[in-house]
C-alpha cells in the first residue's frame, strides 16, 4: 500500500493523462440542434425544434429579426439572458420579466406571470421585488392570499436616489423560496403632482447594484429576473462516470446532475460531461473562466515538486494496477477533507471562537448551551427532511429534530447571512441562553459550521395560538384558558423588557409567535428580529420590521423601536382573542381591514361587544369585557407614552384571571348568544368619553395606511 500523499500524486496524474483524450468542445445541444441564439447558450432539455428540446415547457425560440437576436421562452413568452446548468443545488435561468405600472388611486392587484404546473419557480435566492414611486405602500401576497412582505415609498423634492431602496422613492421586498405565483396589492396615497404612479419590478438584486435610479424604476427596467427550474424526467442516473446525479424530493423519482470536477458541458447528454479542447496540453489541469478555459499555472517556487514528480512517475509504473483499486479511497479522502477544511472555514467565519469565549466567561452557561454539528442536526432532522418541516418564513425553515438521546428540539435554518453582524449575533445567541423563564422558549444551542448559522430551540408540541384562534378543526380555547394564556404570554414579554441581564425588544410579537406546549403553557417564541437594549437607552433607531397588523404605528412613522412596540403589537393578539379575527382581513372594506382599528372604531361607536366572538359573552361577564377592552385600548394607543408598561399589563390580566372562577359556559345560558342592547350601552360610554378629547381622524388614516405598511 503507497503512501496516501504518493497516492494522491499518482492519482493527479493518472487524472491528467485521461484528460487530454478529448479533443473537442463539450456538447450542450443534442446533436444537429442549434447551441447558440447571439451569446446565449442553449443547454438540453432546452432547445429549438421539435426534436432538440425535452418537452414544451423548455422550448424556445431565437428571434433574429432585431439588431441583437433574442431568446424567446415560448412556454412564459419572456426574453432570456441566460440559461446555467453550474449550481449542485438548484439550475437557473435569468429572464426579463416587464415592469409594472399603476397609477390608480385605489387599491390595486397587479399579478405576476404563473408558473404553476410548468419546471419554473421565482428563485428566493436572488430575486427582490422593487417598488417605486413618491407615496406607495404595496403588499406581496403568496398562495391564500398570505402576506410575504410589504414596504412603503416616499419622496421629497429630489427624486434621483441610489438603489438603496430604503423607501426614498424606491423600496424593496426579499422574495421567499420557490413561489410559482404572487400578487403585489399597490395602495398609491401620495400628493406629489409629478408622480402618482407606482412601479413595480422583480429583478435579481445582484444586478440592480450600484445603478442610479429615479422613482418611475425606468434604468431598472432591463434587469433580468432569476427562475429556478428543475430537469423534471430529461435524465436518470447513467453509467457516465464524468457525471454525478442525486434524487429531488420534488417531483420524486426525477434527479439533478452535473459534471464532475475536470469535467465541462450538459450532464444531460449522454456521456455529455468532457474535457473542453482548450485543456488539451495543460500540464496542470484547467479551469473554466468567463466562456472559456485557460490552464493552471505550475508552481515554480517549490524546488522539491520536479524532482518529486520524476520519481513517482520513474519509480511507480509497477505500482499502478495497485493503485488503481485505491482511486476512489483517494477521492473520498480529498472530498472529505475539503468538507472539514470548509466547515472549519464557517465556524470561524460566524464567529465559533467568540462564541466559545463568552460561554466560558459567562458561569454557568456552559451547562445548557452546546454547540452541535452539522452531522448533528442532519442526522436529527433526517437529512432536513419535507416530513420534518414545522413551518416556513420569510427568513427560514424550522424543522423538528430527534438527538441521540430522544430529545426532541427544533432547528432553524435561516435563508441570509451577514458576516459584518457576527459580533451582534455572538452577543444574542449568550444572552438568549441565559434566559431561564417557563413561558419563553428555551434557546439550546447552535450549529456554526454551515454558511448560515443553525439555532436549536425547545420543541414545543401543542402549535401556535393563531392556529388555535383560527383554525376551525383546533381546541376550543375557553375564557379561562384565553385569560391565562394572554397573562402567561405578558409575564414573559416583561421579563424580557426587564428582568434579563439586557433588556429584549422582541420585534415581533404577534399570535404565531406564542406557542403552546403539552399544557397548553404559553411560551414566547421567534427571536430572529429581536434587539438587545443598552442599559443606558429607552429607545433604539433600527429599520422597520415586524409583521403587518400587529406593527407599532409610531415605530412605523419614526423607526424609533422602544419597549412600547411589543405592547402595541400584544394589544392586537388581545383583540384577536376576544374576537377570534384575523389582524389584517381581505375579506372586507378597506376601513374595516385593519383589526385594531376596527376595534377603536367599535368602541366609538358603541358595538364593542358586537365584535366580541360571541362564544366568548356566554362564558365572560360584562365587567370582565370591559376590563380587558379598557387595557387593549390603552395598549393599542398611538403614541407609545400613553401606552402602559407589560409588567403592568401583566398585573391587570393577573387581576383579570384571579376573578375568573368557573367559565360561564357551565352555567346553562348557552342560548344568549350576546348580551342585551340595553346593558351594553352604558358600560362602553366610557370609552366615548375617553376618545373625546383624542385626534380620531389622525388614528384612522395612520391605520388604514398601516394596513399596506412598509
Amino acid at each position: 500500500m503507497f503512501h496516501p500523499l504518493f497516492q494522491i500524486i499518482i492519482f493527479a496524474l493518472i487524472v491528467q493523462g485521461h484528460a487530454l483524450q478529448f479533443a473537442s468542445d463539450p456538447p450542450i445541444a443534442k446533436p444537429g440542434c442549434q447551441d447558440l441564439c447571439g451569446n446565449i447558450s442553449i443547454p438540453y432539455p432546452f432547445g429549438i425544434g421539435k426534436d432538440c428540446y425535452h418537452s414544451l415547457p423548455y422550448a424556445v425560440t431565437c428571434n433574429t429579426s432585431l439588431s441583437h437576436p433574442q431568446l424567446i421562452l415560448n412556454k412564459l413568452n419572456v426574453e432570456v439572458e441566460e440559461i446555467s446548468l453550474d449550481s449542485l443545488d438548484t439550475h437557473t435561468i435569468a429572464v426579463n420579466i416587464p415592469l409594472q405600472r399603476t397609477c390608480s388611486i385605489q387599491d390595486v392587484n397587479i399579478s405576476s406571470i404563473n408558473l404553476r404546473g410548468s419546471p419554473y419557480a421565482f428563485s428566493g435566492v436572488f430575486n427582490s421585488l422593487f417598488v417605486g414611486g413618491c407615496g406607495s405602500s404595496a403588499l406581496l401576497l403568496g398562495k391564500g392570499n398570505k402576506i410575504q412582505g410589504g414596504c412603503t415609498t416616499a419622496c421629497d423634492k429630489s427624486h434621483t436616489l441610489t438603489n438603496n431602496c430604503n423607501g426614498r422613492g424606491c423600496c424593496s421586498i426579499p422574495l421567499p423560496a420557490s413561489l410559482d405565483f404572487y400578487r403585489v396589492n399597490i395602495f398609491n396615497f401620495g400628493n406629489n403632482g409629478t408622480n402618482k404612479c407606482a412601479s413595480i419590478k422583480l429583478m435579481n438584486m445582484s444586478l440592480s447594484a450600484n445603478k442610479v435610479v429615479d422613482p418611475n424604476l425606468i434604468e431598472l427596467a432591463v434587469v433580468s429576473a432569476v427562475l429556478e427550474w428543475k430537469p423534471g424526467d430529461s435524465t436518470m442516473p447513467s453509467d457516465d462516470p464524468n457525471v454525478y446525479c442525486y434524487p429531488v424530493a420534488d417531483p420524486p423519482g426525477n434527479y439533478n446532475c452535473y459534471c464532475k470536477s475536470g469535467y465541462y458541458g450538459n450532464p444531460y447528454l449522454p456521456f455529455g460531461c468532457q474535457v473542453p479542447k482548450e485543456c488539451k496540453g495543460c500540464k496542470h489541469g484547467c479551469s473554466k473562466e468567463g466562456n472559456g478555459y485557460q490552464c493552471m499555472s505550475h508552481d515554480n517556487h517549490n524546488p522539491y515538486t520536479r524532482l518529486i514528480i520524476l520519481v513517482v512517475v520513474g519509480g511507480s509504473i509497477g505500482g499502478l494496477m495497485l493503485l488503481s483499486g485505491n482511486i476512489s479511497c483517494i477521492y473520498l479522502f480529498i472530498k472529505k477533507r475539503r468538507h472539514i477544511k470548509m466547515k472549519e472555514k464557517f465556524f470561524q467565519q460566524n464567529g465559533g471562537f467568540l462564541l466559545k469565549q463568552r460561554l466560558a466567561l459567562n458561569q454557568g452557561s456552559n451547562d445548557s448551551t452546546k454547540i452541535y454539528t452539522t452531522r448533528e442536526l442532519r442526522e436529527a432532522t433526517n437529512n432536513y427532511s419535507k416530513h420534518n418541516i414545522l413551518g416556513r418564513g420569510a427568513f427560514g425553515t424550522v424543522y423538528k429534530g430527534i438527538l441521540p438521546n430522544n430529545k426532541v428540539v427544533a432547528i432553524k435554518k435561516s435563508k441570509v447571512s451577514d458576516e459584518s453582524q457576527v459580533e451582534t449575533f455572538i452577543n444574542e445567541v449568550v444572552i438568549l441562553t441565559q434566559i431561564n423563564h417557563r413561558n419563553v422558549v428555551k434557546l439550546l444551542g447552535c450549529c456554526l459550521e454551515t454558511e448560515v448559522p443553525l439555532l436549536v430551540y425547545e420543541f414545543v408540541p401543542n402549535g401556535n395560538l393563531f392556529d388555535h384562534i383560527h383554525n376551525d378543526g383546533s381546541c376550543w380555547l375557553t375564557w379561562e384558558h384565553s385569560l391565562r394564556i394572554a397573562t402567561e404570554a405578558a409575564n414573559a414579554i416583561a421579563y424580557l423588557h426587564s428582568a434579563a441581564s439586557m433588556p429584549i425588544i422582541h420585534r415581533d410579537i404577534k399570535s404565531s409567535n406564542i406557542l403552546l406546549d403539552d399544557n397548553y403553557t404559553a411560551k414566547i417564541a421567534d427571536f430572529g428580529v429581536s434587539r438587545l437594549v443598552p442599559i443606558d437607552q429607552s429607545q433604539i433607531t433600527t429599520l422597520v420590521q415586524g409583521t403587518f397588523g400587529y406593527l407599532d404605528p409610531e415605530y412605523f412613522l419614526t423607526s424609533h423601536l422602544s419597549e412600547k412596540s411589543d405592547v402595541y403589537s400584544f394589544g392586537v393578539v388581545l383583540v384577536e382573542l376576544i374576537t377570534r379575527k384575523k389582524p389584517i382581513s381581505w375579506d372586507t372594506g378597506l376601513e374595516d381591514r385593519n383589526l385594531a382599528m376596527h376595534f377603536i372604531s367599535s368602541i366609538k361607536g358603541n358595538q364593542f361587544l358586537d365584535i366580541v366572538e360571541p362564544q366568548l359573552l356566554k362564558e365572560a361577564s360584562q365587567e370582565q369585557l370591559i376590563a380587558i377592552a379598557r387595557l387593549i385600548e390603552q395598549c393599542l394607543s398611538v403614541k407609545g407614552e400613553d401606552r402602559p408598561s407589560m409588567k403592568d399589563v401583566a398585573r391587570e390580566l393577573e387581576g383579570l384571571q384571579k376573578k375568573v372562577t368557573h367559565p360561564r359556559s357551565n352555567q346553562g345560558n348557552a342560548s344568549n348568544n350576546c348580551l342585551p342592547s340595553h346593558i351594553a350601552g352604558p358600560c362602553i360610554q366610557f370609552f366615548q368619553d375617553e376618545y373625546s378629547s383624542r385626534q380620531l381622524n389622525f388614528e384612522k388614516d395612520l391605520i388604514i395606511e398601516m394596513s399596506s405598511p412598509r
